[in-house]
């Protein structure tokens, strides 16, 4: 009898077995995340970078403007050389004619003596040819000496200046005499005029009155 007392619990502990498990929720997949914006999101940045653009652009306007009316007053400051201390100046740079070719040297010594009648008497001769310039020279309010001298000269300095002519150094020397005088008479006589007195030739300052005026054929 224990043992027939004992079957019926068989298919009542089989019913009681633990049932299968159920398949476990998947947590390691999500949905794509929106973008992210990236940098910085600032509406004031643009404005205050076109503020600091214009003000660059006013200090460096003001800047070039002060500079400039600064060089201005410099220049008024700085009165301009009347023609005789400018012409003697630059025959004074020329004075050694030993360094210099005679080709350099009349092309210098003819722009100072055209640069000088430019100033002197208002007449455009440093644009000139020689052709157009000679008329010119009789025109001048100067002494008719001098006035034949420069023409002489400036006929005989072109073909040292386009033709490749020599000249001994002793002529130029004779030609450099002679621009120095015609700078001082004419100098002169600029201001005895415009004083309303009869002027009075000095010699030249070389210590050397004893030359003349170089008369060229």
């Amino acid at each position: 009898m224990g043992e027939e007392a004992a079957a019926p619990a068989g298919p009542a502990a089989a019913s009681e077995s633990p049932a299968p498990h159920a398949p476990a929720p998947m947590t390691d997949i999500h949905d794509i995340l929106p973008p992210v914006p990236v940098g910085i999101d600032a509406p004031w940045l643009v404005p205050v970078l076109l503020a600091l653009a214009a003000a660059a652009i006013l200090a460096a306007a003001w800047w070039w403007w002060k500079k400039r009316r600064k060089a201005r007053a410099i220049e008024t400051l700085v009165p301009e050389l009347p023609p005789e201390m400018t012409a003697m100046q630059a025959l004074k740079e020329i004075a050694d004619v030993r360094r210099l070719d005679g080709k350099t040297f009349y092309f210098r010594l003819s722009a100072i003596l055209r640069q000088y009648v430019f100033g002197r008497f208002a007449v455009g001769a440093p644009e000139m040819t020689t052709e157009e310039f000679l008329p010119c020279i009789d025109r001048l309010p100067v002494d008719s000496d001098l006035a034949r001298g420069l023409r002489s000269l400036c006929r005989a300095m072109d073909p040292v200046k386009f033709g490749g002519e020599t000249v001994v150094e002793k002529q130029m020397e004779t030609d450099l005499f002679f621009a120095r005088e015609f700078v001082q008479k004419t100098t002169l006589a600029d201001e005895a005029e415009n004083k309303g007195e009869q002027h009075i030739v000095l010699p030249p300052d070389d210590g050397n009155s004893k030359k003349q005026i170089p008369n060229r054929k």
